[in-house]
């Protein structure tokens, strides 16, 4: 019996990867080109039974974090060579997850804006739902910053131009999407809610920058 458990295990979870390789595709392309409608998806989504939910797509947290994976792998693959790390950086697997907690602040942080606005209670089921909806619109700005830092290490003027537009896409269209979002759902102006967004952003630029300086007690002298 625990023989055949363990076979319907695998037998699932090779089923789940396997699809990813079909629905991530299709997931990113919905974000990119229907966001608004697919962080309504994500919330709808939760209402319904556990084993059909997300049927049609990628889980809102497991997608962000493929797409990570896959902004790594592609760091690995062209980025060119730095410093190494030391401690617990020195593992890519510890340096992935540390970059996927750090880029799921910006869901966590609009998600509680929404919370806070509608006067509900901040709970973590309260929060769920617009973390969720957060995470499709958080993964392709996500990719597009990743991408643009490993391009603009080459510092070509090819590399700087594809830095430009990468970063540059990727930001403006996170802040049309987040400032749509929030005048949509939390029941306040374009404009106030561009300003919000501008804020969230700083907010977490700085501790991005706060995050750079104490990792760099992990960089090994050159």
């Amino acid at each position: 019996m625990d023989l055949m458990n363990l076979l319907k295990s695998v037998e699932e979870l090779l089923y789940e990867i396997v699809s990813w390789l079909l629905f991530y595709p299709l997931t990113l392309w919905k974000c990119v080109r229907h966001p608004i409608r697919m962080m309504a998806y994500a919330e709808a989504e939760l209402a319904s039974d556990a084993k059909t939910r997300y049927a049609a797509a990628v889980s809102p947290p497991i997608f962000l974090f493929l797409t990570l994976v896959i902004a790594h792998l592609v760091d690995l693959r062209f980025g060119l060579p730095t410093r190494e790390l030391t401690g617990a950086m020195a593992d890519q697997r510890n340096l992935l997850l540390f970059r996927a907690v750090l880029f799921s602040l910006f869901p966590l942080m609009m998600a509680v804006q929404r919370v806070r606005k509608l006067g509900q209670l901040l709970t973590r089921e309260t929060l769920r739902p617009a973390f969720y909806s957060q995470c499709y619109a958080a993964a392709p700005f996500a990719l597009s910053f990743d991408l643009a830092m490993t391009s603009v290490r080459y510092a070509t003027p090819t590399a700087l131009i594809l830095t430009a537009v990468s970063l540059g896409a990727g930001l403006l269209w996170y802040i049309a999407v987040e400032t749509r979002w929030l005048a949509l759902h939390a029941g306040v102006g374009h404009g106030t809610a561009l300003l919000r967004v501008l804020a969230t952003l700083l907010v977490g630029a700085l501790f991005f920058v706060l995050v750079a300086l104490a990792m760099a007690s992990f960089v090994a002298p050159a």
